[in-house]
């Protein structure tokens, strides 16, 4: 056993050194470490308008994107799935959608008992150590495998997250080669330019050709993907490497690492805010397709927020991190914003019509 694990963990590092061999030579863009970076991030309070108009193909025939979420099998990331892939279910064949198949991408290394429950494609793990606890990393080196080995029937692919809630039917929102990109108002390329040029050289352009997004949600063509993946994994890994970039990017890290590589690869993005919404600071779903559960949200019981402190109403997906959340969770107060009741609605929707819920 001791020596099947030595090989297979030779293997995986060998497999990143070829690939990343491969990247370098192919996007002309090494990876240096001789640049000072900033040592600290500050908070935006401001979400800039980045929008693109997207207009529908007139004709007719469907653009299918395949749905990849990325997950480790801890009972956090599981639930959440769970949960995502209902609501997939229900809205996949929905007027307008555009949504083909799905797949979980498990990167533990080992099937689960949901493995029947939600299509799954098992991924190996980083080689212990390498991501230096930073889990993330594996989600990138997740999608490679997943790309080289996968049979993936459509030609688009829809990278999402374990908690994401598809509200409505999802079209193919991407168009004329350009990905389908969420802007995030704290991914500022410009901002850290004397540290992003160690990763997109100046020979590469402006830095402004680095989108502010991460890779979810993202819609983007197949081929593409297949060669921003590798080249994102590498980047990353390169990042966290660095203790500058490493300090500077802190739990985004990964996302910077996403958008260099699609810009390396020349893969621009039309930046689209209606693609998801984040509670509690976006308080309603409008014309929006996914709710990101990402905050924690917390109201008295007037309805009033008291974000930053644990409130008497409360929905936050960290409170759930080692059990499932239990059915028919309580509705918050009056007052409180749509999106979180929506979101709230929707999960207790889920785990009532998900069986065997708490198993």
């Amino acid at each position: 056993m001791g020596c099947g694990n030595f090989f297979f963990t030779v293997l995986i590092t060998l497999s990143v050194a070829l690939i990343t061999y491969n990247i370098l030579i192919s996007a002309n863009a090494p990876l240096k470490h001789d640049l000072p970076g900033p040592s600290s991030r500050s908070a935006f309070l401001v979400d800039p308008v980045i929008k693109m108009p997207v207009e529908r193909s007139s004709s007719g025939k469907k653009r299918l994107f395949h749905t990849a979420v990325t997950a480790s099998d801890s009972v956090y990331n599981t639930w959440q799935c769970r949960v995502m892939y209902y609501w997939y279910k229900k809205h996949s064949d929905g007027p307008n959608s555009e949504m083909g198949g799905f797949t979980r991408i498990l990167h533990s290394g080992k099937a689960d008992k949901f493995m029947e429950e939600i299509p799954t494609f098992v991924a190996q793990p980083l080689p212990a150590g390498m991501d230096q606890g930073y889990i993330v990393l594996n989600r990138p080196w997740a999608f490679v495998q997943w790309l080289q080995k996968a049979d993936i029937k459509e030609d688009y692919i829809l990278m999402a997250e374990p908690d994401h809630i598809i509200v409505k039917p999802i079209p193919n929102l991407s168009k004329d080669g350009l990905g389908a990109a969420f802007p995030f108002f704290y991914i500022e390329p410009k901002r850290f330019e004397s540290i992003i040029r160690k990763y997109f050289p100046e020979d590469k352009g402006p830095v402004t050709k680095i989108d502010p997004i991460g890779n979810s949600p993202v819609i983007i063509g197949k081929e593409s993907l297949k060669k921003i993946a590798p080249t994102w994994m590498n980047v990353s890994l390169a990042m966290k490497k660095d203790p500058e970039t490493d300090k500077a990017f802190g739990w985004v890290l990964e996302m910077y690492g996403y958008a260099v590589s699609s810009a390396l690869h020349g893969v621009d993005n039309i930046l689209y805010k209606d693609f998801m919404i984040q509670p509690p600071w976006d308080t309603e779903i409008g014309k929006k397709f996914i709710i990101h559960y990402t905050y924690g949200c917390d109201y008295d019981m007037k309805g009033k927020s008291t974000y930053g402190k644990i409130g008497e109403w409360r929905f936050d997906k960290r409170s759930y991190d080692t059990v499932m959340p239990p059915r028919n969770l309580p509705l918050p107060p009056p007052g409180v914003p749509e999106s979180v009741v929506t979101l709230v609605k929707m999960v207790n929707e889920a785990t009532a019509n998900i069986p065997n819920w708490g198993s």
